[in-house]
């Protein structure tokens, strides 16, 4: 019997290529074997502006998963819960932390077994997932056209779909779908507008219907945080689906309550890790809603998590959002994760499929840091210019 026997945390920074930098900490437990369990805390330069203190940390987590078998994921999941419960807030970083171990015993306990972790989350109900690229908010003129380059290059490599984040300057956002549409035709299809619940609703609608005639399947965060009766109204008004992040239990319940989304966008970083991502797609079946899988943009590591998920739920059937390690200038496994004519393919492999790269994780280990970066950055994913 394999015994969890201690927990190393890695914290690294990873550029992107658009300029800003975020932090990760890579999760390794391990065992009385010779096996690893790998998992990821992602981009934590999400709001609020603070980090962790990381040896409190990894002595805080030994104190709780040490001697544990880990194919006893159900007890590391109460165990997580009652020590880092779930806030209901999609910026809370005890869902980093969750979701890092979280993935790491699953990582673990499909090694022990022999099995790609697919297999053990219910078995391949699909062998790919579409991926929609992130087109990041424009707040300056330049934005539209560095966009419009950046479309046409993904269309090249296959990419079809695309999540328009919109909301911060709306002249800007028609200029920039009107001008998409003209240059590239039906060869776009743009998934979502996602307001990223920076408007009211009132106001999102009234942008959503101004462009309707651009074309787009979803309007995504159409209201401010926790605001169901605005998604209410939105759903109400507009002619599309709404999607809305779904980071805790009491969110999807009232989402369901209220019927206000027909699209929960799960994603396994903002709900805490495998095990609450699959209680919320229990929900979005039994009230019969459609999911997408939703990122904050991770590592091949939690990237590689969030394809096995996507392979094994039945209900992830939209066009999705992880697509983190081509957005970074460097990762840290030997194989990052594979995309496939715009396509994420679930690794091969026992486990997640992946495997550290000792020297590309030196080069990015150091301390977390804020410095360089502004909330608006961090929000809208943009380039810190002086």
């Amino acid at each position: 019997m394999t015994r969890i026997t201690g927990v190393r945390l890695t914290t690294v920074n990873t550029p992107r290529h658009n300029g800003i930098t975020c932090g990760h900490v890579v999760v390794e437990l391990l065992t009385d074997t010779d096996l690893v369990g790998l998992g990821e805390m992602s981009d934590l330069q999400h709001l609020p502006r603070f980090h962790f203190d990381i040896p409190e940390l990894a002595a805080t987590l030994e104190d709780l998963l040490v001697g544990l078998d880990p194919l006893q994921t159900t007890e590391v999941e109460r165990r997580l819960e009652a020590n880092f419960p779930q806030a209901g807030y999609i910026y809370d970083k005890s869902r980093a932390i969750k979701c890092g171990v979280d993935i790491a015993v699953w990582d673990l306990a499909a090694k022990v077994l022999g099995l790609p972790l697919h297999e053990l989350l219910g078995g391949q109900v699909r062998d790919s997932v579409p991926i929609a690229y992130p087109v990041f908010r424009q707040q300056h003129d330049a934005d539209v056209e560095r966009n419009l380059a950046m479309v046409e290059r993904r269309l090249g490599e296959g990419f079809e779909f695309f999540r328009v984040y919109v909301g911060r300057d709306l002249a800007l956002d028609e200029r920039f779908l009107r001008e998409a549409r003209d240059r590239f035709g039906d060869r776009l299809k743009i998934k979502s507008l996602d307001f990223s619940n920076l408007l009211d609703a009132k106001s999102a609608c009234a942008f959503a219907e101004r462009v309707t005639d651009v074309g787009y399947g979803l309007v995504e965060a159409p209201a401010p945080n926790h605001d169901v009766r605005g998604l209410v109204y939105a759903r109400n008004r507009l002619h599309v689906p709404i999607s809305e992040h779904v980071y805790s239990n009491r969110w999807a319940l009232d989402l369901v309550a209220a019927d206000a989304v027909d699209v929960f966008n799960v994603s396994v970083i903002a709900i805490g890790g495998i095990s609450p991502a699959r209680r919320i797609f229990a929900i979005a079946e039994a009230a019969e809603k459609s999911c997408l899988i939703g990122t904050t943009q991770e590592l091949s590591i939690g990237t590689a998590a969030a394809a096995h998920v996507a392979m094994a739920m039945p209900a992830a059937t939209l066009p999705s959002d992880p697509v983190g390690p081509l957005l970074y200038t460097r990762d840290v496994v030997r194989h990052p994760v594979s995309y496939d004519k715009g396509r994420l393919r679930v690794p091969e492999g026992l486990g997640l499929g992946m495997e550290l790269d000792p020297d590309l994780l030196a080069a990015s280990a150091g301390p977390l840091t804020w410095r360089h970066t502004t909330a608006d950055a961090v929000v809208d994913r943009q380039q810190v210019t002086s």
